[in-house]
């Protein structure tokens, strides 16, 4: 299926350089720092399991995949929100058309040996969930890791993939979240991603994905998803328990505005 990032390569997925992973880092580091989270002053993003104040914090919820030091970042205040809009404005100069955005990102904190990271990896694509497939998913580290743990398939490759699941995408989850043989299969055909600090990646909702645990080194990244106003469809609801709303002004969706309104 034909989503607007082909405008921008001809593939379904691309690279495109960033000035803004630093810039965020920042801020997450200091939002940590008020939320007393961290020591005052610390600076070591990669190894904030090993400082935390609260060590439950690392510890994921099994059917989420989400952390306590995560959920403190679901409101991410005014400097991070900031920083956030200015990176937004930036993207829409680079690839050239106007886009509906979601309205918080997600900051998401991996820790390495936390309780519960058999939770990974659990491959999916975001579509499976009710996420709308003009959307384009954008993800990027704050942290400079070894590997990224973030693993992709092309989209050629999940649409091969979940064929073999006769195209049930909720046979594709059951197997994803209860064998681990499956998992292996998708770790075969995946390609893992780029955690370098001046890189953003782009790619189709369609295209299959997990992260994986983590055993030496904490990983902290941001995910955000856009949708282009031209190709825009209303209707669609998230299958998660927020029922999300992905449409401008929506619940747990969009801003109300698109970034071009916002300029």
């Amino acid at each position: 299926m034909k989503n607007k990032i082909y405008s921008l390569s001809s593939e379904d997925y691309l690279y495109l350089d960033s000035k803004w992973n630093a810039k965020f880092r920042s801020k997450v580091l200091r939002f940590l720092e008020e939320k007393k989270v961290i020591p005052e002053d610390f600076n070591d993003l990669e190894n904030i399991h090993s400082f935390i104040l609260d060590k439950s914090l690392v510890d994921y919820d099994f059917n989420s995949g989400v952390n306590g030091i995560t959920k403190c970042l679901y409101d991410i205040g005014e400097d991070l929100t900031n920083i956030y809009y200015e990176f937004l404005k930036d993207l829409y100069y680079k690839v050239g058309f106007d886009f509906y955005f979601q309205e918080t990102p997600t900051v998401r904190v991996h820790c390495p040996n936390a309780a519960n990271q058999n939770h990974y990896p659990r491959y999916h694509s975001d579509c499976f969930y009710g996420h709308p497939s003009q959307e384009i998913n954008i993800w990027f580290s704050l942290t400079q890791n070894t590997n990224s743990g973030f693993h992709v398939l092309s989209y050629k490759n999940s649409k091969k993939w979940l064929e073999e699941s006769n195209n049930d995408t909720e046979l594709f989850i059951q197997n994803a979240i209860s064998n681990p043989e499956f998992n292996k299969k998708g770790d075969s055909l995946a390609f893992e991603v780029d955690s370098t600090l001046d890189k953003i990646f782009l790619f189709n909702p369609l295209c299959i994905h997990t992260n994986h645990p983590r055993f030496n080194d904490t990983r902290v990244s941001i995910d955000i998803r856009i949708n282009p106003v031209d190709d825009f469809v209303d209707g669609y609801v998230g299958k998660g328990r927020m029922k999300a709303e992905f449409k401008p002004g929506g619940k747990f969706g969009y801003h109300k505005k698109s970034i071009k309104e916002l300029l």
